[in-house]
């Protein structure tokens, strides 16, 4: 069956997939700032100018939006995590590269990250299957590398998770609370804090590549 074309004026308008792209980032930020239970279609819809009818021809669902919103944040942050390795270093190297990739990109991106933040706290959705935990991919890869460590293979599976979601955390935090804290100290102070930041999470880094088994 053929599919059904957008409405004309709208099709007129924009480029298929150009519209499509847009829909995407301006879905991305109402999602960041008001949540996947906040946002409405009509609100996305709107911020583009165009009908909630036009959007619903992209996507049948609100559900069907986010989920490709969510599935575009976990390829880039798989990108991002590869992107500062170096493939001649050593497993520990990599893993740093990739901590400090995820930071750098998180830094670059905050309304992905903020729209992860509110995923985990207030959009836990009991009947998502298997297939559509897009971040699993990405977390499976930093505890895989982890792997890659010999002097870690003490370290059991969940307490290797546990290390990784621990920065991983840290990370998101830093970055979405950076607005409140550039008030509470001022832009100097801040700046000062933003300086000192990746290098104690590199040290974070280098703790747990050190880690004893009697630790």
């Amino acid at each position: 069956m053929p599919k059904t074309e957008p409405p004309r004026a709208f099709a007129l308008a924009d480029p298929t997939e150009d519209t499509r792209e847009r829909l995407l980032a301006a879905a991305l930020r109402q999602f960041a700032e008001r949540g996947f239970y906040g946002a409405s279609i009509a609100q996305i819809a709107g911020e583009l100018d165009l009908t909630k009818q036009a959007l619903l021809y992209y996507f049948k669902r609100k559900e069907d939006l986010y989920a490709e919103v969510l599935k575009g944040i976990a390829e880039r942050l798989l990108k991002a995590t590869y992107a500062g390795v170096d493939p001649s270093g050593t497993p520990e190297e990599q893993f740093e590269g990739m901590i400090m990739g995820i930071y750098a990109e998180a830094l670059a991106r905050p309304d992905d990250t903020r729209v992860l933040l509110r995923e985990l706290m207030d959009n836990q959705r009991r009947d998502a299957p298997a297939e559509k935990w897009y971040l699993k991919t990405w977390l499976d890869a930093l505890v895989v590398q982890l792997d890659k460590v010999d002097s870690l293979n003490w370290m059991p599976f969940g307490q290797k998770f546990a290390a990784i979601y621990q920065m991983l955390s840290a990370i998101e935090y830093f970055v979405v609370s950076g607005p409140t804290l550039s008030r509470m100290y001022g832009p100097d102070g801040f700046a000062k804090i933003s300086a000192a930041y990746p290098i104690e999470l590199r040290e974070q880094v280098i703790g747990l590549l050190n880690a004893k088994e009697d630790d």
